[in-house]
């Protein structure tokens, strides 16, 4: 477990400017002024290179190690965390997403390998939980922290001071890497270099993923702003609505986790996903600010309860073989549905209704539910005939 331990430091160094650039990144952009043209092209760079080096950094850290991967992507959000700090312009905060991108793909690929590395069938999605925790502790402490500097002009330059503050950690998540994150590519190393078992399964499984990314990010970019027209438009009132799921996204997937590990994941993940799709569908019935936090606050108690039971769900249908391979090929998935659900729902919101959109959300939630069901039921079937066979 010690490996766990560095990384549990790792990721909660590096995580606390993920939320602060993800809320207040527009906001920022347009403060020195990056035209909204510009703000959507430095969006689609970074989604445009995640998506391209999964692939590859599946296949790098199978060959050469996960540390490598780890340090490489660490290496990658510290440049970016310095050209944010540094630049204030459209041609160094484009160049500071790429990076984003590029060192996003090298890290929780490598880190979700990692896991499955030092865990096993009982413990693994309490592992990915762990994790997940310390993710969400550094991005809670971070966003404080950054939100503190912002809101109350402790410095001239509020924004450069919070870009200061996590470039320290990225550093200190950087020592953790390169001097305390142990090589696990050692560990469990019992397969063939170019088979992977079950792969129809698994290829049904990155295909259902895929289609639940692409569901999922149908509001992401649109979702704060049916807030700001239908709920409240204050901003303060707007944070507020996010700050129980965060509080809870501290404790609860570790315990979730474990959950997950006593119980049959693939059900774990039906059950999730079909709860998600009830809550969506629900929103706009919904005008009360205080029944929304409750709804929004549901939102992330799910997406905690299924989250490690979905990642930890990657080795349980492919198998112990080829473990970067496996989420590069997964992360691959989610990003092509991520890049194509915003695109979809915005145009939904626009043209259609910024109602409707998470109606129909909701229903697609529960139909790709049901899918992933039927996935549970493929799988139970080829081990009994697995099984048989070897008897």
């Amino acid at each position: 477990m010690k490996s766990l331990k560095a990384l549990k430091k790792s990721a909660f160094y590096i995580s606390f400017p993920f939320s602060l650039i993800g809320f207040l990144f527009p906001v920022y952009a347009h403060s020195v002024g990056i035209s909204v043209m510009e703000v959507g092209v430095i969006y689609s760079a970074f989604s445009l290179f995640t998506i391209l080096m999964r692939p590859a950094v599946g296949y790098l850290i199978d060959k050469r190690g996960r540390k490598v991967g780890i340090v490489l992507g660490i290496v990658f959000y510290c440049l970016m965390n310095l050209l944010f700090l540094i630049g204030n312009d459209f041609k160094y905060l484009l160049i500071a997403r790429i990076f984003q991108g590029i060192g996003s793909s090298f890290l929780w690929i490598s880190i979700d390998t990692i896991i499955s590395d030092i865990s096993h069938k009982n413990n693994r999605s309490e592992n990915f939980g762990i994790i997940d925790e310390s993710i969400n502790k550094g991005s809670f402490l971070g966003a404080f922290i950054g939100f503190t500097i912002i809101f109350n002009d402790l410095f001239n330059n509020p924004f450069k001071a919070a870009f200061f503050i996590s470039l320290g950690a990225s550093l200190i998540s950087l020592y953790y890497s390169v001097f305390k994150v142990e090589e696990t590519i050692g560990i469990k190393k019992n397969y063939e270099d170019d088979t992977i078992k079950n792969s129809k399964s698994f290829n049904l499984f990155l295909i259902i993923m895929g289609l639940h990314a692409f569901i999922s990010t149908m509001t992401a970019h649109t979702y704060l702003i049916y807030v700001r027209e239908n709920i409240t438009d204050k901003l303060h009132l707007i944070s507020y609505l996010f700050i129980p799921g965060a509080i809870l996204s501290m404790f609860l997937p570790n315990k979730f986790g474990k959950f997950s590990d006593r119980y049959n994941r693939g059900k774990i993940l039906f059950i999730g996903i079909f709860a998600m799709g009830i809550l969506y569908y629900l929103i706009p019935a919904t005008n009360s600010y205080y029944y929304f936090m409750i709804i929004n606050t549901l939102i992330a108690i799910t997406t905690m309860f299924y989250g490690p039971a979905q990642s930890a769900l990657v080795i349980d249908v492919v198998g112990d073989n080829q473990r970067g391979k496996s989420y590069g090929k997964y992360k691959f998935a989610l990003g092509i549905g991520g890049i194509l659900g915003p695109m979809i729902g915005t145009y939904i919101y626009e043209y259609i209704g910024n109602r409707t959109v998470f109606n129909i959300k909701g229903i697609m939630l529960i139909g790709i539910s049901i899918l992933a069901f039927k996935l549970i039921n493929v799988k139970a079937e080829l081990t009994k005939v697995k099984n048989s066979r070897e008897t």
